[in-house]
Protein backbone atom coordinates (compact mmCIF):
# COMPACT_ATOMS: atom_id res chain seq x y z
CA UNK A 1 0.00 0.00 0.00
CA UNK A 2 1.25 3.60 -1.03
CA UNK A 3 -0.17 6.51 1.44
CA UNK A 4 -0.41 9.62 -0.51
CA UNK A 5 0.33 13.10 0.92
CA UNK A 6 -0.90 16.48 -0.30
CA UNK A 7 2.10 18.35 0.80
CA UNK A 8 5.57 17.19 -1.23
CA UNK A 9 8.03 15.12 0.48
CA UNK A 10 11.83 16.27 0.79
CA UNK A 11 12.63 13.00 -0.99
CA UNK A 12 10.33 12.80 -3.59
CA UNK A 13 10.90 8.85 -4.56
CA UNK A 14 10.21 7.84 -0.69
CA UNK A 15 7.35 5.68 -0.13
CA UNK A 16 5.88 4.13 3.30
CA UNK A 17 5.31 0.10 3.20
CA UNK A 18 2.70 -0.59 5.31
CA UNK A 19 3.19 -4.05 6.77
CA UNK A 20 -0.07 -6.18 8.55
CA UNK A 21 1.55 -8.79 11.42
CA UNK A 22 -2.07 -9.98 12.06
CA UNK A 23 -4.51 -9.48 9.16
CA UNK A 24 -7.43 -10.91 11.29
CA UNK A 25 -10.59 -8.56 11.15
CA UNK A 26 -12.49 -7.98 14.76
CA UNK A 27 -16.16 -6.37 14.56
CA UNK A 28 -16.29 -3.44 16.65
CA UNK A 29 -20.10 -2.38 16.88
CA UNK A 30 -19.30 -0.08 19.54
CA UNK A 31 -16.28 1.94 21.10
CA UNK A 32 -15.69 3.36 24.44
CA UNK A 33 -12.77 6.20 24.47
CA UNK A 34 -11.45 7.46 27.66
CA UNK A 35 -8.78 9.83 28.89
CA UNK A 36 -5.56 9.83 30.39
CA UNK A 37 -2.78 12.09 31.72
CA UNK A 38 -1.25 12.01 27.71
CA UNK A 39 -2.85 9.21 26.16
CA UNK A 40 -6.27 8.71 24.83
CA UNK A 41 -7.57 4.73 24.95
CA UNK A 42 -10.15 3.33 22.44
CA UNK A 43 -11.28 0.04 23.43
CA UNK A 44 -13.95 -1.83 21.12
CA UNK A 45 -16.14 -4.51 21.84
CA UNK A 46 -18.80 -6.34 19.82
CA UNK A 47 -21.51 -5.60 21.89
CA UNK A 48 -23.73 -5.91 24.69
CA UNK A 49 -23.96 -9.41 26.01
CA UNK A 50 -25.97 -10.62 28.49
CA UNK A 51 -24.40 -11.66 32.04
CA UNK A 52 -26.55 -12.61 34.73
CA UNK A 53 -30.63 -11.64 35.40
CA UNK A 54 -30.26 -7.72 35.66
CA UNK A 55 -27.03 -7.50 34.43
CA UNK A 56 -24.49 -6.86 31.15
CA UNK A 57 -21.00 -7.38 29.84
CA UNK A 58 -19.44 -4.65 27.37
CA UNK A 59 -16.51 -7.45 26.59
CA UNK A 60 -13.41 -5.14 25.24
CA UNK A 61 -11.56 -7.20 23.01
CA UNK A 62 -9.28 -4.30 21.88
CA UNK A 63 -7.51 -1.43 23.08
CA UNK A 64 -5.34 0.99 21.08
CA UNK A 65 -3.89 4.14 22.96
CA UNK A 66 -3.02 7.14 21.54
CA UNK A 67 -1.47 10.89 21.90
CA UNK A 68 -4.25 13.27 21.17
CA UNK A 69 -2.03 14.20 18.03
CA UNK A 70 -2.99 10.97 17.13
CA UNK A 71 -6.93 11.13 18.17
CA UNK A 72 -7.00 14.41 15.94
CA UNK A 73 -5.50 12.86 12.71
CA UNK A 74 -7.67 9.84 13.27
CA UNK A 75 -10.73 12.13 13.27
CA UNK A 76 -9.84 14.05 10.36
CA UNK A 77 -8.76 10.44 8.52
CA UNK A 78 -12.47 8.89 9.70
CA UNK A 79 -14.37 12.46 8.27
CA UNK A 80 -12.54 11.79 5.09
CA UNK A 81 -13.12 8.62 4.78
CA UNK A 82 -17.48 8.93 5.80
CA UNK A 83 -17.29 12.25 3.08
CA UNK A 84 -16.39 9.81 0.78
CA UNK A 85 -18.53 6.07 1.74
CA UNK A 86 -20.43 4.73 -0.90
CA UNK A 87 -22.88 1.92 -0.44
CA UNK A 88 -21.94 -1.00 -2.40
CA UNK A 89 -24.27 -3.57 -2.62
CA UNK A 90 -22.00 -6.76 -2.59
CA UNK A 91 -23.35 -9.47 -4.92
CA UNK A 92 -24.76 -12.66 -3.56
CA UNK A 93 -22.06 -14.97 -2.31
CA UNK A 94 -19.49 -12.42 -2.02
CA UNK A 95 -19.18 -12.39 1.51
CA UNK A 96 -16.16 -14.16 1.69
CA UNK A 97 -14.43 -12.41 -0.66
CA UNK A 98 -11.45 -10.75 0.79
CA UNK A 99 -11.71 -7.07 1.55
CA UNK A 100 -10.56 -4.35 -0.73
CA UNK A 101 -7.82 -2.71 -0.90
CA UNK A 102 -6.98 0.45 1.13
CA UNK A 103 -7.25 3.53 -0.57
CA UNK A 104 -5.00 6.45 -0.50
CA UNK A 105 -6.04 9.16 1.93
CA UNK A 106 -4.76 12.83 1.49
CA UNK A 107 -3.20 14.16 4.47
CA UNK A 108 -3.90 18.05 4.91
CA UNK A 109 0.17 20.46 4.52
CA UNK A 110 1.55 20.82 7.48
CA UNK A 111 -0.04 17.94 9.22
CA UNK A 112 2.71 15.70 10.73
CA UNK A 113 2.46 12.62 9.56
Amino acid sequence: MRIVMSNPSPNPSHSIQVRYEDFTARYANHALVNVGAEEVYLDFTSGIVPDRPGTSLMPIHTRIAMTPAGVVRLAQLLAQTVQNFQVVQVPQGGANQPPAPPVPVEIPAGEPV
